[in-house]
């Protein structure tokens, strides 16, 4: 009875792992954009950064953060739309995994 209840404290774990696929090792494949889609995008992000940057003024004008660092937070928010702009607008999610792979403990 005894190793009857430890094949099974075993083998059921395993059975629903098998099932699981691995995301670890596979890269994603992304299809190129046409122009239409990336000035669409670009749009979208252009308006986006314009909200944000009236929000950063309301956030001055109300006493909220100083002068400085709005000017910053917008100037950075334009060099990272440029920078996304030059990348076509696709998204570049897989540098993590190189950049933090001594953390991986096996």
């Amino acid at each position: 009875m005894k190793k009857l209840s430890l094949c099974l404290v075993l083998i059921i774990p395993m059975a629903f792992a098998a099932g699981i696929p691995s995301v670890h090792g596979k890269t994603q494949e992304y299809q190129d954009l046409t122009e239409e889609q990336k000035n669409e995008l670009s749009t979208l992000q252009k308006d986006i950064m314009e909200k944000k940057k009236q929000l950063i003024d309301r956030y001055v004008e109300y006493g909220m953060m100083d002068e400085k660092k709005g000017s910053d937070i917008k100037k950075h928010m334009e060099q990272r739309y440029e920078k996304e702009k030059k990348e076509g607008f696709m998204p570049k999610w897989g540098h993590h995994q190189k950049k933090f792979h001594h953390r991986i403990h096996y």
